[in-house]
């Protein structure tokens, strides 16, 4: 799959001119954009496929075109019946970093159905790839305005979706993910993104403070 077979695919649909992407119900659809330039731009740094790497960010939550709340099963079955079985595995992946189901923003699968079919999948996919970790990464620093810190990112998803029991678990492995590029390409992974506001650079400090003082706090359980 290519760039523009992605890009394509993701607007099919949704987004027939650039007044449907000012709808307020389309901003998944730009975060789907930059998540998808964010990991191309990576991708080659590293030197490899940077096209299929920001293919696979254009997808990754292609899924909510047909439900928010199930777009990872529903953004997988989307790619099969569409042709992709390949680059289905972004849909699955991208939400659970190192392909692990308790790695996820927001508690994780809220039923056991769902739980189920994505765990299944994960341990038929088995080690992360390079190309998993790129999408896990991106989808934690881009926002429907573009691109921001991680810091910023996981605090505005902290505040809405709640902490819970694995949410320590979460941030820690999301540094820690965003140190292991960093060695990779030896440089610090916001130099590769010079569009991110001052502002969000300047605070970083503080958002992980905000952040640390959540994970310190009463624990929201499922």
């Amino acid at each position: 799959m290519r760039s523009t077979d992605a890009l394509n695919l993701l607007y099919k649909d949704v987004i027939n001119d650039d007044n449907d992407l000012l709808k307020k119900e389309n901003k998944w659809v730009l975060h789907c954009f930059y998540v998808g330039v964010a990991s191309g731009r990576i991708a080659q740094k590293l030197g490899i496929d940077s096209d299929y790497a920001k293919a696979l960010g254009y997808v990754h939550d292609i899924g909510r075109k047909i439900s928010h709340p199930r777009h990872v099963p529903e953004g997988y079955k989307y790619m099969i019946e569409n042709g992709y079985e390949k680059e289905a595995r972004s849909c699955i992946t991208h939400s659970f970093i190192n392909n692990d189901i308790n790695l996820v923003a927001g508690g994780g699968p809220n039923t056991p159905e769902k739980r189920n079919f994505i765990q299944n999948l994960l341990d038929k996919y088995g080690e992360a790839t390079i190309y998993d970790n790129i999408v896990q990464l991106c989808d934690l620093f881009c926002l429907e305005t573009g691109f921001t810190t991680i810091e910023h990112r996981v605090l505005d998803v902290y505040r809405r979706k709640g902490i819970y029991d694995n949410s320590k678990a979460h941030f820690e492995a999301t540094l820690k993910l965003k140190e292991k590029f960093e060695k990779k390409m030896k440089c610090n992974l916001y130099y590769l993104f010079p569009e991110i506001k001052k502002e969000d650079i300047l605070s970083i400090q503080d958002d992980y403070n905000e952040i640390e003082n959540m994970l310190k706090g009463n624990i929201k359980r499922r």
